[in-house]
């Protein structure tokens, strides 16, 4: 089972196109919670942040952090499935700059992790579904755990992180389990003390993060960072940009 993590959210592509023409179930998410809920109501759920500057070619949004412009890039060009096939979006509370730009700039509900629960009830074509939200539960507290096992093995920072952000675009449950399990298998445990390292949105920049850290350490989005990109919200002396992902 040879793969790039990358390929993960590639493969999603097609499912998400697929699940919107059949089910119109997909839903785009900004947030790393409630995903027992949305699939206890029959939804399939992904992360929607663009991860990469190709994009800006296409469109550009003036005076915004990368993160924040390769989403709205590729919200306004259609260009990424995953955000053209979400019914609607669920956001968090972690930067109101990007809740306030995808507002701006979709017709599609974008609803709020607190206001999630009543949105769900009041939607007439779905329906929660008590058994399948417990089973959920209990296989993402098992995914949690086998990352937690993860996180005291030899795996580089880095992967690590990319691990826990890319696995969540395999939709099965049970699959995401079972390519953890794989993952586990190829790394010793080891009692391991990881230095946290904060950093505004480090979706798609953990390798160069890794280029600046040594030793053991684990990568944390964070409000207050020690690396953040131009223009964001939340202000660190260490700047990334997408740009030195794809060139650097």
């Amino acid at each position: 089972m040879k793969i790039k993590l990358e390929d993960l959210r590639r493969e999603a592509y097609v499912d998400a196109i697929y699940a919107k023409m059949e089910k119109d179930n997909v839903v785009g998410v900004f947030s790393d919670k409630f995903e027992a809920l949305l699939i206890s109501y029959g939804f399939i759920v992904y992360p929607i942040v663009g991860l990469d500057s190709y994009i800006f070619d296409y469109f550009k949004v003036d005076n915004v952090c990368d993160p924040i412009n390769s989403t709205i890039a590729y919200l306004k060009t259609k260009k990424c499935p995953l955000i053209y096939s979400s019914k609607f979006f669920v956001v968090g509370n972690y930067c109101e700059n990007f809740n306030d730009y995808l507002r701006k700039n979709t017709d599609k509900d974008l609803v709020y992790e607190n206001d999630l629960k009543v949105y769900l009830e009041n939607l007439k074509d779905r329906k929660f579904d008590e058994k399948i939200y417990k089973e959920s539960q209990e296989k993402l507290e098992e995914i949690k755990i086998l990352l937690r096992d993860l996180e005291q093995s030899d795996i580089n920072g880095s992967l690590l992180y990319k691990l826990e952000f890319y696995i969540r675009f395999i939709k099965d449950l049970d699959k995401r389990t079972s390519f953890l399990k794989y993952i586990k298998s190829k790394y010793k445990k080891k009692n391991i003390k990881r230095k946290i390292i904060k950093a505004s949105c480090p979706f798609a920049v953990s390798e160069i993060i890794d280029k600046n850290i040594s030793g053991n350490y684990k990568i944390i989005k964070s409000k207050n960072p020690e690396f953040t990109f131009e223009k964001c919200i939340y202000k660190a002396d260490k700047i990334l940009t997408y740009k030195e992902k794809w060139y650097g």
